[in-house]
């Protein structure tokens, strides 16, 4: 005789099991896929963070003259991945703003540079860094966006808070158009104060970056 309340007792128990098991592999999967992704591509890893700091460094170096505080300079190396003992060039940072003060220093020449141009020299130098930051943030996030699997939260979220700052920039300078209709002239102001503040921003994705294992400093 069937026994019918052992016999639905094991379909609920299999149709229990089974959404269980669905509900697992949808969450499971993806985390193995990501994993795996990540470390296929472990091996290009460096040279995208290598890549990253190339750009940075570029940055700085095209900075103002009246910004720079020294005329030093230091290199960064990655460590090549098949001969551990050699290192591959990544990019020179001039001027040095690991030394003592430098990076200080290149802040208080921002500020006075915005509070001393007047008119539209300081319209041209707050355009011109703009472009500059545009530049980098347009190579930042095509980096970032295509790569994504490869970088760590901490240099994605910097990068994105980087280029949202950067957009705020642009935003507060196109207020000088306004300005310009309503006196004449330029001056530039809106979004000079941001200058200093993107600097910082940018100096401190350099400092996340250049801990990434195999990156030297020479």
């Amino acid at each position: 005789m069937l026994d019918w309340d052992s016999f639905w007792i094991n379909i609920y128990a299999g149709g229990i099991y089974f959404i269980l098991g669905i509900l697992f592999s949808i969450w499971l999967i993806p985390i193995f896929t990501l994993k795996l992704i990540k470390r296929k591509s472990r091996k290009f890893f460096r040279y995208k963070i290598a890549f990253l700091i190339g750009e940075v460094c570029n940055f700085f170096n095209k900075m103002p003259h009246e910004f720079k505080a020294n005329e030093e300079m230091t290199t960064f190396y990655v460590t090549n991945k098949k001969f551990p003992d050699l290192k591959d060039f990544v990019g020179i940072l001039k001027p040095n703003l690991f030394k003592p003060a430098a990076y200080e220093k290149t802040i208080v020449k921002i500020s006075q540079c915005i509070v001393n141009f007047k008119g539209q020299e300081r319209y041209d130098l707050v355009k011109s860094e703009l472009d500059r930051l545009s530049e980098l943030k347009k190579s930042l996030e095509n980096l970032i966006d295509v790569h994504s699997l490869n970088f760590n939260d901490t240099v994605i979220n910097h990068v994105s808070l980087l280029c949202l700052e950067i957009n705020q920039m642009q935003t507060e300078f196109d207020f000088n158009k306004v300005s310009e209709s309503l006196t004449g002239e330029k001056d530039g102001l809106s979004g000079a104060s941001r200058i200093a503040k993107l600097y910082e921003k940018i100096f401190e994705l350099l400092k996340i970056l250049i801990k990434e294992k195999g990156i030297t400093q020479d």
